[in-house]
């Protein structure tokens, strides 16, 4: 491999991991953002996972599982979700928030192009 095709490459390399961490800390802003909103008691600290995508979910289920959140012990009901249009993919991350002592793991769905509104749905894990 020439030295070009080698430079070439690593900066390709570079570009996508910048690219991704950006989205990472977005999607943690977007989230944090929410949580302040929605959560019914701001003192918590809060950890990601590494931010995923699925195509596994349709409308019915992302329904199910903003309506399956409004019993959730630690948010304001009702939940204020992002307007949804059937978007075929949604990003997710893991989520753990810490409240006094306990732990609580949720998986967020985000839009895909990571919107400011764009928190789609809750799923406690």
């Amino acid at each position: 491999m020439s030295v070009m095709r080698k430079k070439l490459s690593i900066i390709c390399l570079a570009a996508v991991l910048l690219t991704a961490c950006g989205e990472q800390h977005k999607a943690e802003g977007i989230i944090e953002k929410f949580l302040d909103a929605n959560l019914l008691n701001n003192d918590y600290q809060v950890s990601y996972g590494k931010l995923g995508s699925t195509r596994k979910l349709d409308d019915q289920k992302l329904r199910q599982m903003q309506n399956a959140s409004n019993t959730d012990k630690l948010f304001k009901h009702p939940i204020h979700y992002g307007a949804y249009v059937e978007l075929g993919e949604l990003r997710y991350l893991k989520t753990t928030i810490i409240h006094e002592q306990d732990t609580f793991v949720r998986t967020i769905y985000l839009h895909p192009e990571l919107r400011e509104d764009g928190v789609m749905a809750v799923k406690e894990n």
